[in-house]
């Protein structure tokens, strides 16, 4: 049953991987302006398998939690890769994995919990919601730390 979430970890894995010898750092500096080093990248994205293996280690015991990791892969490659690669008309390192990983393991992830009666509109709009803040945190903390820094 947790199958989905465990590959989402190793898909996860290898957008890093993308991500990094494919160059996102100077690819988001570009079109965002902010700053990231490979420390923070690395940093951010160690949290992110960390909350991986957690989330697939509880699994069906608390669904609305695990879930989460799906909705932030589901997050992350619709709006990070996918919605940007389109809004701003250039590749998007990282959105191979998203296309290819991160969205048939998500779709793959919410059929397992509709077979189980789970999946109804408040789960969806949770876990969402959850890898939204989960996405956005790192944004915030960029924004916060060229605030600090400024001072």
């Amino acid at each position: 049953d947790t199958l989905p979430l465990w590959m989402l970890v190793v898909a996860y894995a290898a957008h890093i991987m993308e991500e990094y010898f494919l160059d996102w750092r100077s690819w988001a500096k570009r079109i965002s302006g902010l700053s990231l080093d490979w420390t923070e990248f690395f940093v951010a994205n160690s949290a992110v398998l960390v909350l991986g293996f957690c989330c697939s280690n509880v699994g069906f015991a608390c669904p609305i939690f695990s879930y989460i990791f799906v909705g932030l892969a589901t997050v992350n490659a619709l709006t990070a890769h996918i919605g940007t690669s389109i809004v701003k008309r250039t590749f998007s390192p990282g959105l191979l994995t998203s296309i290819f990983l991160f969205l048939p393991l998500s779709i793959w992830a919410y059929v397992v919990v509709w077979q189980k009666g789970i999946l109804n509109l408040p789960f969806i709009a949770f876990t969402i919601l959850g890898g939204l803040i989960i996405q956005a945190f790192p944004i915030l903390l960029q924004l916060l730390k060229r605030r600090i820094i400024k001072k």
